[in-house]
């Protein structure tokens, strides 16, 4: 089924690419928005959530790259909030405190631990199984302490996530859960 925004752009001769989703879903938080775009005035796209899984994509939602934008933004909103939590929250359980945390939209890594025992993360991981985000997070934790992926690291991540080669696995093949619009360049 076309989403309004591609109907949209359908009729206005603009193409459909990338198409914009009727419904995003943030495999690593289980949940499903529905998006419904409205065309409003203004000169950018907001995206906003109602708190009842809704998510109203408002502004000038003829322009794509707007629209690409309002959606990163509003992913980006999500990873600070619900990923930052989960990462505050195994920081604790393992005793292994790190500095500042950003949220980027990295092309080649699901996150990043600096010299200095700050976190990147990726709001693309929202897409991605939940054990596979709960190993990535542990994975940089574990950076603050070795700054490597030495046999000690590695150790030092099976203590915290015994199956961590499948997950490295399925995180190395994640970009294939992440939706078209969500890449982006």
């Amino acid at each position: 089924m076309k989403s309004f925004l591609n109907r949209l752009r359908n009729l206005s001769g603009i193409p459909a690419h990338p198409p914009f989703p009727d419904e995003i879903h943030l495999a690593a938080l289980g949940e499903r928005w529905i998006v419904r775009y409205r065309k409003t005035a203004g000169r950018s796209v907001q995206a906003r959530s109602n708190g009842s899984g809704i998510l109203t994509v408002s502004g000038r939602v003829e322009d794509g790259r707007e629209v690409m934008l309002g959606l990163r933004r509003w992913l980006v909103r999500q990873t600070r909030v619900s990923l930052v939590r989960w990462l505050n929250e195994l920081s604790a359980q393992a005793d292994l405190p790190f500095g500042a945390i950003s949220v980027r939209g990295q092309r080649t890594r699901w996150a990043s631990c600096s010299s200095k025992g700050n976190i990147n993360l990726n709001y693309r991981l929202l897409f991605l199984p939940p054990d596979v985000v709960r190993y990535i997070l542990n994975h940089e934790l574990c950076h603050t302490v070795h700054l490597n992926h030495s046999r000690r690291f590695w150790s030092m991540v099976a203590s915290l996530e015994p199956e961590f080669r499948t997950f490295n696995s399925q995180a190395k093949r994640g970009m294939e859960e992440v939706p078209e619009w969500a890449k982006g360049k």
